[in-house]
């Protein structure tokens, strides 16, 4: 697993953004990638591959990983607060610990994703793919019971 520092990750994050803006640039490819204890805060990801990516204990809040692949990537006690995660392949996923409250996963695909201890806010399954999704909920803290 490659392993970046901040400095690193933030030009890749650049290339992205421009890559994005159709202003050359490049797409951003960090599949197993140890992102660990990095802060991705405001990071446009869309369309980014996150595959096996490890953002244990990372600062994400505001990020937009709308329509990126992030299958069996790891974010144990990452904050997510405000987080989109719109039509993104979550499958697999370990959110285990993470703080996702006001996360969006608006159509993601989330089979098998394991949210066991994450801290979610009320709402936060309103919208994902849901058919035949299987989804670990195991000691989550949520405001009330998950309604699906």
């Amino acid at each position: 697993m490659k392993t970046l520092t901040q400095l690193e990750l933030d030009a890749i994050l650049e290339q992205h953004k421009r890559w994005l803006a159709e202003q050359g640039g490049q797409r951003a490819v960090l599949s197993n990638t140890d992102l660990r204890h990095l802060d991705l805060s405001g990071a446009d990801l869309r369309c980014a591959s996150l595959i096996r990516a490890n953002f244990t204990a990372a600062t994400l809040r505001y990020t937009d990983m709308s329509e990126a692949d992030i299958s069996y990537a790891i974010f144990r006690d990452a904050d997510l607060r405000y987080a989109v995660f719109q039509d993104a392949d979550l499958r697999n996923a370990d959110m285990n610990g993470a703080q996702m409250q006001h996360v969006d996963f608006t159509r993601a695909d989330l089979y098998r994703t394991d949210f066991s201890s994450a801290m979610l806010s009320e709402g936060a399954f309103d919208k994902p793919a849901l058919n035949t999704t299987i989804i670990t909920l195991r000691d989550v803290k949520q405001p009330r019971c998950i309604r699906m």
